[in-house]
């Protein structure tokens, strides 16, 4: 008898065919005994009607027939497994086989190529951006796997789109798998955020400073300096590109000339209160959609970039939206094949012509407005003071005006090297 097969020993079995036989007439133990004396392998033995049955290997069955004869033993097939008696099941229909070939041999070529292109983490950044850097590339649906250096993707994306600060590339399957990471600072909230992290790199290798000069106008309400040397202070009225910290520093002897200077990069959160302008008209006599119920369908088949259609009828609607979902054909994980199917929906609507009343107008106006606000409270900004005017004329609604907040400012330049002299500067 044989414990557990493996997953290994079946595919065994299998390939050299099995048989499972009934065995009847008595002297039971004596047959198995010669069976083991012959090197005949008996497995899965079990009590049956009138007798045993047992499974062994197709090769072993033909040595059967003397042993049974000699213990006055029938020996009886209960069961064909394997793939020799499929194949011989099988043997008239050629073209099924050729048919199973041909797949195979379609599906181990198609998995030569990439068939489907996923990116995730990507937020500023559109898809559709990616894709057309991918395009450039001439990295596609279709491309052969072989051609494609994840390792050098990752460095190009990486140097195309400089928001993104970490870019993973992965071939899995059929399937390019592109993760990514993005710079989430703003740079109008940065503070002391730099033009990139190659110019802090290079002046911290070379000893140059970097200053931090305003990007935006208003007056200084708040300031924590943590390097470098401020030159205006919380009060102050400022402009864009306005100096805020030097990361010049002047090192003086006993007698208090400047002997010499140290550069560093400046860091400092400096926040300022200036006015953003704000301003919204839109009319008063607007279209709306009205659906009416009526939808048709229709669906297509996507084959190697190829599409495939039947309309039933859609394009039978004066107006109508078209709304439909596709899916690519995945064998398992992340196989993808060339082919998608879609069903669409067509749904019919009627556009009437309408006119917003006063309230109405003054709402939309009113949730516009605050739409703006929410976004910039979002990226961190304060909002101090509101001074937008709502005005309804006879065929338009206008909002006018100025919102006064505080928010952070300060992008970082490189430090001009001052001469001791005092006569000039050089880089």
């Amino acid at each position: 008898m044989k414990g557990e097969i493996s997953l290994a020993g079946k595919l065994s079995l299998l390939r050299k065919g099995y048989v499972r036989v009934r065995i009847c007439g008595g002297s039971y133990e004596r047959f198995l005994n010669l069976c083991a004396n012959h090197g005949i392998l008996l497995w899965d033995l079990r009590p049956a009607a009138h007798g045993y049955e047992a499974d062994l290997y197709l090769k072993d069955f033909f040595s059967l027939g003397p042993l049974a004869r000699k213990c006055r033993t029938r020996v009886r097939v209960a069961g064909r497994y394997g793939l020799p008696f499929f194949l011989r099941r099988h043997r008239k229909r050629k073209m099924f086989a050729a048919g199973l070939l041909l797949c195979g041999s379609l599906i181990f070529f198609l998995s030569c190529f990439v068939w489907n292109i996923s990116i995730d983490g990507n937020l500023s950044i559109s898809r559709q951006s990616m894709m057309e850097y991918l395009r450039k590339e001439k990295i596609g649906y279709g491309t052969w796997k072989n051609s494609v250096d994840c390792r050098q993707l990752a460095a190009d994306l990486r140097s195309a789109f400089l928001d993104l600060t970490w870019v993973s590339v992965r071939l899995q399957g059929t399937c390019l798998s592109i993760r990514v990471q993005e710079n989430t600072d703003q740079p109008d909230q940065g503070g002391a955020e730099d033009e990139s992290a190659g110019d802090e790199d290079r002046s911290a290798a070379d000893g140059a400073g970097m200053d931090l000069v305003a990007d935006a106008g208003g007056t200084i309400v708040r300031m924590i300096t943590r390097e470098g040397l401020p030159v205006v202070g919380e009060g102050d009225v400022v402009s864009p590109g306005d100096l805020l910290v030097t990361g010049a520093m002047e090192i003086t002897d006993d007698n208090g000339s400047v002997t010499s200077y140290r550069y560093a990069v400046s860091d400092a959160d400096v926040y300022i209160q200036t006015e953003l302008p704000y301003r919204d008209v839109f009319p008063l006599a607007h279209r709306v959609m009205e659906y009416t119920g009526n939808r048709r369908y229709g669906f297509y088949v996507n084959l190697f970039g190829r599409c495939f259609g039947i309309d039933l009828g859609m394009d039978g609607f004066d107006e109508a939206d078209i709304v439909g979902e596709e899916h690519q054909l995945c064998l398992f994980g992340d196989f993808y094949l060339p082919l998608s199917a879609a069903v669409l929906q067509a749904r019919e609507y009627v556009t009437t012509a309408k006119t917003y009343s006063r309230s109405e107008a003054l709402a939309l106006a009113k949730s516009h407005l605050q739409k703006f606000l929410s976004e910039n409270e979002e990226k961190g900004v304060q909002i101090f003071e509101n001074n937008v005017k709502i005005e309804v004329s006879a065929d338009s609604c206008q909002a006018a005006g100025t919102v006064t907040v505080i928010q952070k400012t300060g992008r970082r330049v490189r430090t001009q090297k001052s001469t001791l002299s005092g006569k000039g500067t050089d880089e």
